[in-house]
């Protein structure tokens, strides 16, 4: 939840019937296997509501997703303001620490171009990598916030359904997607698209949650990275390996780089048990304000127990994001 548009969720193919077929008729939205088992069932920790969802995983690629989502006109309810806020904050606050190392990595690959940030929020990501070497785009779904966008990077942002932009073939070098892969409806037509936007050899980047960390395996329902109904579908390395694979990408870094949703699940965790015992929990979409002391104990327990354990895990594979670089073959 760290960058993305508010209302991603509602990117979906022209008929949607199609897109969600899949969810309903029991079958693998990545690879179309009907060998599929239930993964778990929670509510929407975030705002701390009650409704339950259900997750299936598929057993011959491993994609998770959930079982009969919301419709996309429904998805206003669970995309707040709060929820709006909190991204936001998020995508804008230290821009340039919050957005280094992934800056570091594309750059490993491309050093300019065409770059389109498909979730671009506010654009504080776009506003790191701004420049003469780039043309930056961006595709949001909220108009106000685009503006922002347009107004602090200069990027020529599309608001309105990703799938529904109207760029033409091979116009990218880069395209850019923070956590917003696990908000759509139909994956597959999504990356087909991205694929036909970049140019032979552009790269796609994406960060998503890892829905095989050991974050993912201790927390269970509890894991901050489910978002449920938010996040559709959950990507482990293996089952994005295959469905970039099906799709003609060509695999250039796949790894879980030392991030932590520990103190955010922990929360969920201490909500529930104040829950049973009959208090009133505040919900993560309306943090309190931190005093002192506990920014101090915060920023030791960072430093001393979380930040060792992320490096860890990973060094393992088993860190709680996926950050991905796919290329599209060059042409023969």
């Amino acid at each position: 939840m760290s960058s993305t548009l508010e209302i991603m969720s509602e990117l979906q193919p022209a008929n949607n019937a199609t897109a969600k077929s899949g969810q309903q008729s029991g079958t693998c939205l990545i690879c179309g296997s009907n060998e599929l088992g239930e993964l778990l069932v929670a509510p929407d920790r975030f705002h701390l509501r009650r409704q339950m969802y259900r997750l299936v995983r598929c057993e011959n690629c491993s994609g998770v997703w959930l079982a009969s989502p919301p419709q996309p006109a429904e998805m206003g309810d669970h995309y707040t303001a709060d929820y709006h806020n909190a991204i936001v904050t998020a995508g804008e606050g230290s821009a340039a620490s919050r957005w280094k190392d992934q800056v570091k990595l594309i750059s490993q690959y491309k050093s300019g171009g065409a770059l389109l940030d498909i979730g671009c929020s506010s654009g504080g990501f776009l506003s790191t990598v701004k420049g003469s070497v780039w043309k930056l785009y961006g595709i949001e779904m909220e108009e106000s916030t685009a503006q922002r966008a347009r107004a602090t990077t200069g990027a020529e942002v599309f608001v309105g359904d990703a799938v529904a932009a109207p760029f033409l073939p091979a116009s990218f070098d880069v395209i850019t997607c923070f956590d917003v892969l696990e908000h759509v409806y139909s994956p597959r037509e999504f990356l087909t698209k991205v694929r036909e936007w970049l140019k032979p050899g552009g790269i796609y980047y994406a960060m998503m949650p890892n829905i095989d960390s050991w974050e993912a395996r201790l927390f269970g329902s509890h894991w901050f990275g489910l978002e449920l109904p938010r996040h559709l579908g959950h990507f482990s390395p293996r089952s994005l390996r295959y469905l970039m694979n099906e799709l003609g990408f060509e695999e250039v870094c796949v790894k879980t780089p030392a991030v932590s949703y520990i103190e955010r699940s922990a929360g969920y965790v201490g909500s529930s048990l104040l829950e049973k015992l009959g208090f009133s929990p505040t919900p993560q979409s309306r943090p309190k304000p931190r005093g002192v002391l506990q920014r101090i104990v915060r920023k030791g327990l960072r430093m001393t127990v979380i930040q060792p354990i992320a490096y860890i895990a990973s060094i393992a594979g088993a860190g709680p994001c996926v950050e991905v670089v796919f290329r599209k073959p060059e042409s023969r």
